[in-house]
């Protein structure tokens, strides 16, 4: 068992250090990263977004989608949405609960992009279109306008640490910690 996990303050610091190692190695526990989002005509839709950007100072975490993707739909109707990660080395759950606010991307970072990850932001045929083949999308034109970043401000950190000895779970909100009952 990691001892920070024993403490908050080194939970919290845990927590921060593993979003931090996401943006940097594709290997990072918090890389690949868990959306979740709602509306009232969708319901509850889940998936899985690479994390690109952490500022612990700000407390936001950045991610970059599709402007006609669904999490676009739902985060203009309800901006509050939790981000979810496992790391099976140290046993335990982030959740994270926070406000994400929709922003174009800047032409520095578009540029930055390799050609094949451009095509995740072609104009036609857009997220969700029937196609006869996945090719069939890989033949589209990719265009700036069509990429989003996601900004999320973390409202609140829960974790669950899943031990032979027990559960110990743990609230991070307003600048407050708290061990609460699994």
């Amino acid at each position: 068992m990691n001892d920070a996990l024993t403490s908050l303050n080194g939970t919290h610091e845990l927590v921060w250090s593993l979003l931090e190692a996401g943006p940097k190695s594709k290997a990072a526990t918090a890389n690949l990263v868990v959306l979740a989002t709602s509306s009232i005509e969708n319901g509850p839709s889940a998936r899985i977004v690479v994390l690109r950007h952490v500022d612990r100072v700000s407390g936001i975490l950045r991610v970059f989608t599709h402007a006609a993707s669904q999490k676009v739909a739902d985060l203009n109707e309800d901006e509050r949405a939790e981000i979810m990660i496992w790391d099976p080395v140290e046993q335990l759950q982030i959740r994270l609960t926070v406000n994400i606010e929709v922003s174009h991307v800047d032409s520095e970072t578009w540029s930055r992009l390799g050609p094949g990850t451009r095509l995740n932001y072609a104009v036609d045929p857009t997220p969700g279109t029937p196609i006869e083949a996945p090719e069939n999308a890989r033949q589209a034109t990719p265009e700036a306008s069509q990429m989003l970043c996601l900004n999320a401000r973390v409202l609140s950190i829960e974790t669950l640490h899943i031990t032979s000895d027990g559960l110990s779970r743990a609230v991070f909100q307003d600048g407050t910690s708290q061990w609460i009952a699994p």
